[in-house]
């Protein structure tokens, strides 16, 4: 009886061991593979794209590095269509310059939830903050001048200005007129939200993402020239992203890229099917 019982502690000790082992063998293997992704997404006021870095602290923590270009809208521009010389032009009246931001961003994500087979989802939580650098270029517009018959006699590109009557304006100017005039805001933005990992490939990442950031400014930032405009922007996001898995491991970097493509496309994933 006594060995019996010595027996079956010593069952339990090993089983607990490897178990152990286990955890730590699967935090080793994730901490060995950096995320390489990219990014689209849509937002309250704008859309842009996105590139993230991320790099596993421990079995459910990354440190992210982003990177991010965005193009801000005003929230009440809208678009005015008129037809000359037999072609239609759009434009948005009182729109006074274009605005883009450039961010660079640091923070956490954490896997709240892990997968537990292919079709399952993985959900991240995240946050990041860093500057952003806002880029302010002027608009042109088209102004013509009429006959009293209505023929047009001049045409010229100015910038928008209360004296602009609408039934002057032909359109927008070329895109690239006023890049000299390009005036740089700085700026710091802040991010949070989740992201719902669905790739059924263990080397591939496909995610939806939701989230919230804020961007303020020193002063406000000039968009419109008939409407108020704001030094702070709060959005609401929406997008997707993609990318792949990258092994860090020392095996991994003394392959040949030739091996390690052929590695890539013979991969599977080890993550089982769903047994129902």
């Amino acid at each position: 009886m006594r060995n019996t019982s010595l027996i079956i502690l010593l069952a339990l000790l090993s089983s607990g061991s490897l178990l152990a082992q286990g955890e730590i063998d699967e935090q080793l293997r994730v901490m060995l593979r950096d995320e390489s992704t990219f990014g689209v997404f849509l937002n309250s006021n704008g859309f842009g794209a996105n590139y993230r870095h991320g790099y596993w602290r421990n079995a459910r923590n990354q440190f992210i590095i982003d990177a991010e270009f965005a193009y801000v809208k005003h929230p009440k521009e809208y678009k005015t269509v008129i037809s000359y010389n037999y072609s239609t032009h759009r434009y948005v009246f009182g729109k006074e310059n274009l605005f883009w931001e450039l961010k660079g961003m640091a923070g956490w994500q954490k896997e709240l939830y892990r997968k537990i087979d292919r079709t399952g989802i993985s959900v991240r939580m995240f946050y990041t903050g860093g500057i952003s650098i806002g880029f302010l270029k002027p608009i042109y517009y088209k102004v013509f001048t009429t006959s009293p018959v209505g023929e047009i006699i001049h045409e010229e590109y100015l910038k928008f200005s209360p004296s602009l009557h609408l039934t002057n304006i032909g359109g927008r100017g070329p895109f690239f007129m006023g890049f000299n005039e390009l005036k740089i805001v700085p700026g710091l933005t802040g991010k949070a939200g989740f992201s719902f990992e669905y790739s059924q490939k263990d080397a591939i990442i496909h995610a939806l993402e939701v989230a919230v950031s804020l961007t303020v400014y020193p002063k406000d930032i000039n968009i419109m020239a008939t409407e108020e405009n704001n030094f702070l922007f709060v959005n609401l996001m929406v997008g997707y992203r993609f990318g792949r898995i990258i092994d860090i491991s020392e095996a991994s970097r003394s392959k040949s890229w030739k091996e390690k493509r052929a590695e890539r496309k013979a991969q599977k994933d080890t993550l089982p099917y769903p047994i129902y």
